[in-house]
């Protein structure tokens, strides 16, 4: 049994590795906290759909922020701060405020004392810049990640729908990827492949 203390130990680890820009850290993190955070905004935002945006969203703020990592002392609390403001503002621009608040309280842990920033220019800019890559993309491959991101197919409803095999939609998403991460290196921005991935999946 993994303790407390060890996997805070290990999570700050990670943190002080992505800070000097780790992308194997970064992964390591994106696949262990993915699970974790994903049923509960799922639970609020009431859409899986959403909830992949949301997480999307969070990671691609940690990416962007990294150098700042090595000042967060709980990084759990503070993944999960992230988790509820931006669940928060998701349903705040939904008009469901109060339903919200309902639905944050007695959910939402004592996080008082984290120092969580909300939205800057860096990390808009970036966004705009990764959908900028995607609407670049071929217009067959930009229907494929229409149909998988957007409509929320999977491969194999992808490849009937168009009438091409599974491994076709599994390879235009992998190039898509490559294409995706090209383009942004282009920009000077670097964004680890695993997180493209999630885009494009």
């Amino acid at each position: 049994m993994v303790s407390g203390f060890t996997t805070l130990y290990h999570e700050k680890e990670l943190f002080s590795l992505i800070a000097e820009g780790d992308e194997k850290a970064f992964e390591e993190l994106f696949h262990l906290y993915v699970p974790k955070i994903q049923p509960v905004i799922k639970k609020m935002v009431s859409s899986e759909t959403i909830a992949e945006d949301i997480i999307q969203d969070i990671f691609l703020n940690i990416w962007v922020n990294r150098e700042r990592l090595t000042e967060i002392e709980s990084p759990s609390n503070w993944i999960f701060k992230i988790v509820y403001n931006r669940s928060y503002t998701w349903l705040r621009h939904q008009s469901v405020r109060s339903k919200a608040s309902v639905r944050i309280i007695g959910e939402q842990p004592d996080l008082s004392h984290t120092n969580f920033t909300e939205e800057n220019v860096l990390f808009s800019e970036t966004a705009r810049i990764v959908k900028e890559a995607i609407h670049q993309l071929p217009p067959k491959t930009k229907k494929i990640y229409e149909l998988s991101r957007e409509a929320g197919l999977k491969n194999p409803e992808i490849a009937a729908k168009l009438d091409i095999s599974v491994q076709t939609v599994k390879n235009t998403l992998a190039n898509a990827g490559k294409s995706v991460k090209t383009y942004l290196a282009g920009k000077g921005i670097i964004i680890p492949m695993i997180l493209i991935a999630y885009y494009l999946q």
